[in-house]
């Protein structure tokens, strides 16, 4: 019991760090779920901003679009301003978009709020494990980037209730409160003792290490980190050297994970669904499913977070897929059955809200989380940032084009198409994580490149 205690103690600014750090998932998490209870307010006739179907799917889009552009913006500042640095100067643009979005009073205006939004949200929500993974210890980093996508949800949740009852106005004003308290929270948090040694400052690396873990682990930490980063150091990497023989299988993972991921339509359910919980008629009411979805997310997000570390990335990677497979096939069934064969289904009418939980409770398990912290464990140092550049790419182009390809197919053809579609999209990816995903669980980030580079 007292080596428990006294391990907590040593722990104690890993946990504030990652607290802190989390309010900028959780800011992502309000962008991303402000059109579900906006959108059919922007749709209607009491309108402020008067647009057309095709035209709000950009005001779901927009912000993706920004996302690929702030990713592509970590390519080129990663390696050159400190994790610290962009996490906590995120606040600013954060803030920015949600006066925008308060004062906006046409579509453009809109847009560039949600852009900005977007382009922050890439920039520092694809930083985030990379500060978790490198300031905390082995036994919790699973618990502390796994965390990461809890409150995201935890986000999309709070826009979700809040949306219902106050104006785009007013609930952009309130949110603006969440920026400025991570700003003046991650103030106090230490820089990655990783990047620190990677830009030759060797005391600082010393000092965040000793802050982080004692002065008996900063040690002995510092001296193992050194040793890797120096011979990082001697191998010159770029953005192509992802591409070289020892990197592949990586990259393959990675691209792999995202495309089941994002190609399982988390996101068109995450913009549109206020949306398909009107497809259930009156079974039950949008906000009820809505908060009922959330809650399931975000409970078995920290289930998923509680197991990671005991049972290991695959085994709950490779069951969240197969579940989200087979309730997407389900769905596809169901909808196809109701509006091409145009059977009565009006005495199971719950079914698309049982249906959007049921796949939320799958992909909750695993590819909620996972997905958004394996590029930080995969890689070496110097590679991070250009992995989690190409993860986060992939996650914000993948979802435009799945969020755009949803609507479409919905409109023009029957939900049946998007759900089958996602279906054959995820079992294309559980095959690659099942033949090229390695374990990392209780794992150091040297362990797992040395075993990696074998």
């Amino acid at each position: 019991m007292q080596v428990k205690v006294f391990t907590l103690e040593k722990r104690v600014l890993q946990y504030r760090a990652a607290v802190s750090g989390l309010l900028v998932a959780f800011c992502s998490g309000l962008i991303l779920g402000w059109t579900s209870p906006y959108l059919p307010t922007l749709l209607s006739e009491d309108s402020p901003i008067s647009m057309t179907s095709d035209e709000s799917s950009w005001v779901g889009t927009s912000y993706l679009l920004g996302g690929l552009c702030g990713s592509l913006l970590l390519s080129v500042v990663g390696r050159s301003i400190g994790r610290k640095t962009i996490l906590l100067w995120s606040s600013v643009p954060f803030c920015t978009s949600w006066i925008v979005i308060a004062f906006a009073n046409s579509l453009p205006v809109l847009l560039i709020g949600r852009i900005i939004g977007g382009i922050c949200q890439g920039l520092a929500f694809a930083t985030l494990p990379m500060y978790l993974s490198e300031v905390s210890d082995k036994e919790i980093r699973g618990l502390l980037c796994s965390s990461v996508s809890i409150a995201l949800f935890l986000g999309v949740m709070v826009i979700n209730m809040i949306g219902v009852y106050m104006t785009i106005q007013t609930s952009s004003l309130v949110c603006l409160i969440v920026p400025l308290l991570l700003f003046f929270t991650f103030v106090w948090m230490p820089e990655s003792p990783n990047y620190l040694l990677m830009r030759g400052k060797h005391e600082e690396a010393r000092q965040s290490l000793t802050a982080l873990k004692g002065r008996d682990d900063a040690d002995r930490n510092l001296d193992v980190l050194v040793k890797v980063i120096e011979e990082e150091r001697l191998n010159k990497t770029n953005f192509l050297s992802m591409l070289e023989k020892n990197n592949r299988r990586k990259l393959l993972t990675l691209v792999g994970l995202r495309v089941t991921q994002q190609f399982s339509g988390i996101t068109a359910f995450n913009i549109y669904t206020q949306t398909v919980f009107q497809e259930g008629a009156d079974s039950i009411s949008p906000l009820l499913g809505t908060v009922i979805l959330y809650t399931i997310q975000i409970v078995f997000s920290v289930l998923s977070s509680l197991l990671v570390d005991k049972l290991g990335r695959r085994p709950l990677l490779i069951t969240s897929t197969v579940g989200a497979i087979c309730v997407l096939l389900v769905g596809g069934s169901f909808f196809l059955v109701r509006d091409v064969a145009d059977l009565d289904t009006s005495h199971v009418s719950f079914l698309p809200a049982l249906i959007l939980i049921a796949f939320t409770f799958s992909y909750s398990l695993g590819l909620q989380a996972m997905p958004s912290f394996m590029a930080s464990e995969l890689f070496t140092t110097n590679l991070k940032p250009y992995a989690c550049t190409v993860g986060d790419v992939m996650y914000y182009a993948f979802g435009a084009i799945v969020s755009k390809y949803f609507q479409v197919t919905k409109d023009n053809y029957g939900l049946y198409v998007p759900f089958w579609s996602f279906a054959i999209c995820c079992s294309m990816g559980l095959v690659i994580i099942v033949m090229f995903m390695p374990e990392t669980k209780n794992k150091t980030l040297e362990d797992i490149q040395a075993e990696l580079n074998h």
